[in-house]
């Protein structure tokens, strides 16, 4: 059994030094950010680092960091496939994909993939984290028998 929280923490920037409240006891996060907002690409950054500065797994590892590029259904992007590429690479992020929350695309594949990192995780008490921060194309990992949410 996997209990699985999800907390939305976006825009609440004023309430950072609160944060580690929120990350206590995670094993596994994600960070969105809207494709036609460069603001908000922006900030991923410094998500990351809040977290990454706060909360490890128990063997010192960082905590596995999926990072989404939502309202994929919108045009035009903000930042470049390539940009969103190269920063989830520099940044440690598991992987990235696109997704839409108002057209639920990718939305549980994302998830799966998240879940399922931990809880390889988990079961090897060794982590072995595969930082390399590539897009992960969901359409290959589709399994019609996982679902979420």
């Amino acid at each position: 059994m996997v209990r699985l929280q999800l907390w939305d923490i976006a825009g609440q920037e004023r309430f950072t030094s609160m944060t580690r409240l929120y990350y206590r006891d995670a094993s596994a996060c994600v960070i969105m950010f809207d494709v036609t907002n460069s603001t908000t690409f922006s900030n991923s950054q410094r998500w990351k680092q809040d977290l990454d500065s706060k909360l490890t797994l128990p063997s010192g590892e960082p905590v596995p960091c999926l990072l989404l590029a939502n309202k994929c259904d919108l045009s035009p992007w903000a930042v470049s496939r390539d940009q969103i590429d190269r920063f989830s690479k520099e940044n440690g992020f598991i992987g990235w994909t696109e997704t839409s929350v108002k057209e639920n695309k990718n939305i549980n594949e994302a998830m799966r993939v998240l879940i399922e990192k931990m809880m390889s995780n988990s079961r090897e008490d060794i982590i072995s984290l595969s930082t390399q921060g590539d897009y992960i194309n969901l359409k290959n990992k589709s399994s019609s028998s996982w679902s979420c949410c």
